[in-house]
């Protein structure tokens, strides 16, 4: 996500995540990532301040802005949430694995 730059970022005013807006191909997206992902993800302390959410959400940017280019790669009018299971990356392996088990009960 090299070619995409962040515009802007804020906590909302319900202490829930962060929301940030991305210019991508073509225009802009804003993306929200919640309170919960920021503590299950990213090991945010429950009832962490607004500041704290902001810190560790640049802490981390760049693993952020590219599970967003990923999620959304072409701007569109809504707001995209990105869930915990964004920032999962199964290795190899484990897709293989999974590849090989899908074919066998699919013979």
């Amino acid at each position: 996500m090299s070619s995409h730059s962040l515009i802007w970022a804020a906590v909302p005013h319900n202490s829930d995540g962060v929301v940030f807006q991305v210019r991508i191909v073509h225009g802009l997206q804003r993306f929200y990532v919640s309170r919960r992902v920021l503590e299950h993800v990213f090991d945010l302390e429950p009832k962490a301040t607004d500041a704290r959410q902001l810190e560790l959400f640049y802490k981390f940017l760049k693993r952020i802005l590219a599970r967003a280019g990923i999620k959304r790669s072409v701007a569109g009018s809504d707001t995209v949430a990105l869930q915990a299971t964004d920032f999962i990356v199964q290795s190899r392996s484990d897709s293989n694995s999974m590849q090989r088990s899908i074919s066998r009960t699919t013979i």
